[in-house]
């Protein structure tokens, strides 16, 4: 299953995009270049249940958004491996992991649970109730740019996703990540309205950054 996640994070990261299409996404129109960023997937110290790898779905859905704003060039993920704490305040293994970067997302997905909405009802089988799909990330963005390393973000993103209860609650062992049926479901919802959180805010930042 872990091959199977993979295998769709790289086709959504690279997958409609030729050689000669990805360069030209790093420049606007006008010919100035974009902001280069990379994502290294995302950490997960969560203990959500699924069969695929809610942390390299993130990181897909993540960049395809950023992509999508126009404003930044997302480096293709070579799926970096460090051993390093990258939220620790030493920064500098940073460099010589990320070479060439201007900046580097780095994120932890710290909570994703199911909650019940109404609090008082919390002795009833989750799947007969309306629940809240609470999670959070911990993102920091680095700017790599200059001699050393310099946080330029750094901050927790938080979001509560109401999912109504059904006759028929969604049976994740089966919509899993890469169906159509997963593209309709309230998880892929909620996860989108994190991401797009996240999107504005890494957005911002790195303009700002980069103004400077």
């Amino acid at each position: 299953m872990r091959f199977v996640s993979l295998l769709i994070l790289g086709v959504a990261v690279v997958g409609c995009c030729s050689r000669n299409s990805c360069e030209m996404t790093r420049y606007h129109e006008d010919g100035r270049a974009k902001p280069t960023v990379m994502i290294p997937t995302m950490i997960d110290t969560s203990s959500f249940d699924v069969p695929w790898s809610i942390s390299e779905e993130l990181t897909a859905t993540l960049t395809q958004k950023l992509t999508g704003t126009g404003q930044l060039y997302v480096v293709k993920n070579e799926d970096v491996a460090f051993t390093e704490n990258p939220f620790s305040p030493d920064l500098s293994w940073m460099k010589r992991e990320f070479p060439h970067q201007e900046f580097v997302v780095f994120l932890e997905l710290v909570e994703h649970e199911t909650v019940p909405a109404d609090k008082s009802k919390s002795d009833v089988p989750l799947p007969e109730l309306s629940t809240n799909l609470n999670m959070a990330v911990r993102m920091r963005v680095i700017d790599m740019r200059g001699h050393t390393p310099k946080v330029v973000l750094q901050e927790t993103v938080r979001n509560s996703y109401f999912i109504p209860r059904t006759l028929l609650p969604t049976n994740y062992n089966v919509v899993i990540w890469g169906t159509s049926e997963y593209e309709e479901s309230s998880m892929k919802n909620a996860h989108d309205a994190l991401v797009n959180e996240i999107t504005s805010r890494v957005t911002d930042y790195i303009l700002l950054a980069k103004s400077r």
